[in-house]
């Protein structure tokens, strides 16, 4: 098995391959700051990015400022808003939209391929976000979806990371994506620095500890 994936200066402990954990908390308050964080991994891994409510020069902006080191050879974004702005230091892959599910899973299992033969085998993958797929989409079909990709995420060693917005829905959506994933990260904003607490994961914080948004 592949070494475990490390968090660079977060209160996270290592994470073996094949994981995939719903980072739950508002957008706005930590959480996809986390969600971007935990994909910088060393220079040898990858990073697959599915953007579903931001553009792809915005994603990247967010990247850098967390730390994640932007490269075309090693980060792929899966693009479903669509943006003119196609000048940015990352492989771009255009989609019709949140509801082609289909068309997100095929994009995901061609960038894993390319990265293959480039020599990269641990790849991080972000979902951002899963509550933008339950916009366009019914529970039952997201969680058709996120079924699949935790599928393909374990069999190839990679790391998940789905962020979703708890306000946007009930907690029966939001319970029921999770028992899908491996584990579940809470995120809360209610002081001068972000909080998170995990579920599920083994030698993970499971009291509120605060950590930096930024590196």
């Amino acid at each position: 098995m592949s070494d475990a994936y490390s968090f660079r200066s977060l209160p996270l402990a290592d994470i073996r391959p094949g994981t995939t954990v719903l980072v739950s908390g508002p957008i706005h308050g930590g959480a996809r700051e986390l969600g971007l964080r935990m994909l910088a991994g060393d220079s040898d891994e990858g990073a697959i990015i599915v953007s579903t409510n931001e553009r792809s020069s915005r994603i990247v902006e967010e990247c850098k400022r967390v730390g994640l080191d932007v490269r075309s050879d090693s980060t792929a974004i899966l693009d479903c808003v669509g943006d003119e702005n196609q000048n940015v230091p990352a492989r771009v892959l255009p989609l019709s939209g949140p509801s082609d599910l289909t068309g997100i899973g095929m994009r995901f299992s061609d960038v894993y391929r390319d990265f293959q033969r480039a020599g990269i085998d641990r790849v991080r993958t972000g979902l951002y976000t899963t509550s933008t797929l339950l916009t366009f989409n019914d529970l039952q079909t997201v969680s058709r979806f996120v079924h699949t990709l935790v599928g393909r995420i374990d069999s190839v060693d990679g790391l998940g990371v789905l962020l979703i917005d708890p306000s946007n829905h009930d907690e029966r959506a939001v319970g029921t994506l999770a028992q899908f994933c491996n584990g579940r990260i809470d995120v809360r904003d209610e002081g001068e620095s972000p909080e998170l607490r995990a579920r599920g994961l083994a030698d993970q914080p499971r009291d509120w500890t605060a950590f930096d948004p930024r590196e």
